[in-house]
């Protein structure tokens, strides 16, 4: 065979192309789940176009439900494959769950 040749696939059995998918759908999730972990932590938490307290306005009493999911949603990331959520955390802010169902955002003092 020369390496002109088109290249062939070797032609697998049932259960290692199968065993492949599995694996490929596996990490496709993974990285699916992380990035939508990511890009609700910065929707919420680094928005230019509301504040993060503002937001938990807009979200009313359905605040500590998102929050808490988001947060178990963080655990289980974290359990897997801790540094998939290191940079992830590092931009969440404190808040506060209050009876009602709503968040509230400590508003920090200006430094001076």
């Amino acid at each position: 065979m020369s390496v002109l040749d088109p290249e062939t696939s070797p032609i697998l059995d049932p259960a290692t192309r199968i065993a492949n998918q599995l694996k490929q759908n596996a990490r496709n999730i993974f990285r699916n789940i992380t990035g939508s972990f990511a890009q609700n932590a910065k929707l919420f938490w680094q928005n230019p176009q509301a504040t993060p307290q503002e937001i938990a306005a807009a979200l009313g009493t359905d605040g500590v439900e998102l929050f808490q999911l988001h947060a178990k949603l963080g655990e289980l990331l974290y359990s897997i494959k801790p540094e998939v959520t290191t940079a992830t955390m590092a931009i969440v802010g404190d808040s506060t769950y209050n009876e009602d169902g709503s968040v509230t955002i400590p508003t920090t003092p200006p430094a001076e």
